[in-house]
């Protein structure tokens, strides 16, 4: 059984989810191939093999198409839930598509309007790629609706993690929570290999497939995105939950400690710390992740009360 979350997490509280209950041999296992770790983590996000959702259909799910902003291009979004309802934008990561939140999209709770697009560059919404957080969160700001019209929450995953906070850095005022998953945050954790240099040149970018080229292209520029982001992570003030895999290697434990350290006082972060999980949150831990969505949604804009009851 996936580890479950045992009550909401408190203002500035860390909760620890033990690992998973596994045999001997598994463990043992476990260790042989742990030098391994990395590489299968690379390898799992370039390609996606693993990832799969056999019981889900992307062609069952509900696909939009939202003006761009500012005269980009248009975004295809797969939407979910009630048309007027609280608005919860899904960001996934690089590379990535809308359709890895199917499981959320196919079971919304009442009140709600889930939205997943296709970042710009990836999938259904162009060819156009936008290789840095401020003009990726500028092409989601459509997402977020009319501003007189109820806040909406953010759940960011991995690359789309910075995305959400540089969204909500901008506009404050028109987001209610952030949830990040596996989230991106610290620049001196952000690594440049030699071979992404050699991808990123135009010979080689040309052959790489269109959304690689573009990922490679997102996480090089990361480093110095995140060093712009980091000041203006004071300036949010709505809540903020961290859900992070102890043995995530492509998104090292040590980015919640960052943001636990750089998110004000108002942000209350709240992190939820699983042992022996790795990047792959969204796919492994779903109904754990659903629940602090729950709790997020539960707590509103610098309320410091308990929430435990939320969610249960």
């Amino acid at each position: 059984m996936i580890a479950d979350l045992p009550h909401c997490p408190l203002p500035d509280q860390v909760i620890q989810i033990p690992a998973e209950e596994t045999s001997l041999a598994a463990n043992a296992l476990t260790f042989v191939l742990e030098p391994l770790q990395p590489l299968r983590e690379q390898l799992t996000a370039i390609t996606g093999l693993g990832l799969e959702l056999d019981d889900l259909s992307p062609a069952a799910l509900r696909r939009v198409r939202v003006p761009g902003a500012a005269g980009g291009e248009d975004l295809s979004v797969l939407a979910g839930g009630q048309r007027d309802g609280q608005r919860v934008i899904f960001l996934h990561g690089s590379p990535g598509l809308g359709e890895e939140w199917a499981r959320f999209l196919t079971d919304v709770p009442a009140g709600r309007l889930y939205l997943a697009p296709d970042r710009p560059g990836y999938g259904d919404s162009g060819n156009q790629p936008l290789t840095d957080l401020e003009e990726q969160a500028r092409a989601v700001l459509p997402l977020l609706g009319q501003a007189d019209r109820s806040n909406a929450i953010l759940v960011g995953y991995s690359y789309g993690g910075p995305v959400a906070l540089r969204l909500a850095a901008d506009h404050p005022d028109r987001v209610a929570g952030i949830l990040l998953i596996g989230a991106a945050a610290d620049p001196a954790l952000e690594e440049t290999h030699p071979l992404q240099q050699v991808a990123a040149l135009d010979f080689f970018a040309q052959l790489l497939p269109a959304e690689l080229a573009t990922s490679n292209a997102e996480l090089m520029a990361l480093r110095e995105d995140l060093q712009r982001l980091g000041p203006d992570l004071a300036r949010l003030s709505m809540p903020v939950t961290i859900v992070q895999g102890q043995a995530d290697s492509l998104v090292p434990a040590a980015n919640a400690d960052y943001l636990r350290a750089h998110l004000p006082s108002e942000a209350a972060p709240r992190s939820i710390m699983i042992e022996g999980a790795d990047h792959f949150l969204p796919w492994t831990h779903h109904e754990l992740l659903a629940k602090a969505l729950d709790c997020l949604i539960a707590t509103p804009p610098g309320h410091s009360a308990d929430a435990s009851s939320a969610g249960k």
